[in-house]
């Protein structure tokens, strides 16, 4: 058996990808949301929270080019919270996520059911949210976040999955040559103005992979940064390099904080061990 270590910072790079952060407010991109948001249900405790009156959300609503409103319908998930008066109802937030579906994705949702459910704001969501799923047949395959307040736009994402055999695992070549990809997320950044002012960077973020029974999607998501201080993460496909999903920046800063509590638990927890040099490592990897 032959066994390594990662540093935490390796760690880190790898793991925090879309996979390691879905407790924060989960999306999105797999049948698994719902259950995991139902779980924590009346656990915990709703914090009050201060929304900016200042600007607007006239830009990010425009109705998209070519949109017109489908025949949908909208239900209420068993597992939904239930919104209180400040919070806009669950038609006009399936509303407001069927035109960012038909905005990226171009998605009819003619004879579809958008699921819909409310989560509160607490220790564990800052802010409160509507989520959408809208599923083909028993497949999860668009979903989408909005503030239940504002109608911010949080994220928003697609799921396909694809069969045969496909590699999942860690590419370890991306870490450090990811042009593709940043291109890539320049680009969709650009054309959908996920972030205000000048694109100045679009760095590699992390991998991970969707999968539905024997089906399974490799991704990689890139966080783009603006000289306004504005980030958004874009995830591909790293099967097709096809845009799966985006993270607004609201919903990035509020990751952040997640994932700062989750570094410093996982440092807390771990038993420490060191690699061949003597150097602290977060967890020893055998195989």
């Amino acid at each position: 058996m032959n066994s390594k270590t990662a540093s935490f910072s390796q760690l880190k790079k790898v793991a925090l990808g879309t996979a390691a952060i879905i407790g924060i407010c989960a999306l999105v991109f797999s049948g698994i949301t719902q259950v995991a948001k139902a779980s924590l249900v009346n656990q915990t405790n709703t914090i009050p929270t201060a929304y900016s009156t200042t600007g607007s959300h006239s830009e990010q609503h425009a109705i998209p080019e070519g949109y017109a409103k489908a025949s949908y319908q909208v239900k209420l998930s068993e597992f939904s919270g239930r919104p209180g008066d400040k919070d806009m109802s669950m038609e006009e937030a399936a509303e407001l996520g069927a035109q960012n579906l038909w905005r990226f994705f171009k998605v009819n949702l003619d004879g579809k059911t958008i699921e819909m459910s409310y989560t509160a704001n607490s220790s564990f969501n800052p802010r409160a949210e509507w989520m959408g799923i809208i599923f083909n047949g028993e497949v999860p395959s668009y979903s989408f976040l909005v503030d239940a307040v504002t109608g911010e736009y949080r994220a928003v994402g697609q799921s396909k999955y694809w069969s045969g055999d496909i590699n999942v695992g860690m590419d370890q070549t991306l870490i450090k040559n990811h042009r593709q990809y940043a291109a890539l997320a320049r680009a969709a950044a650009e054309k959908f103005q996920l972030v205000s002012g000048k694109i100045v960077a679009a760095d590699y973020y992390g991998q991970g992979y969707t999968y539905f029974k024997q089906s399974v999607n490799p991704d990689i998501t890139m966080t783009v940064k603006s000289d306004s201080g504005q980030e958004a993460r874009i995830t591909f496909s790293r099967y097709n390099q096809e845009l799966l999903g985006v993270e607004y920046d609201p919903w990035v800063k509020d990751a952040k904080v997640y994932e700062a509590q989750m570094e410093k638990e996982m440092r807390e927890k771990a038993p420490e061990v060191r690699d061949s040099t003597g150097i602290p490592s977060l967890i020893e990897i055998t195989k």
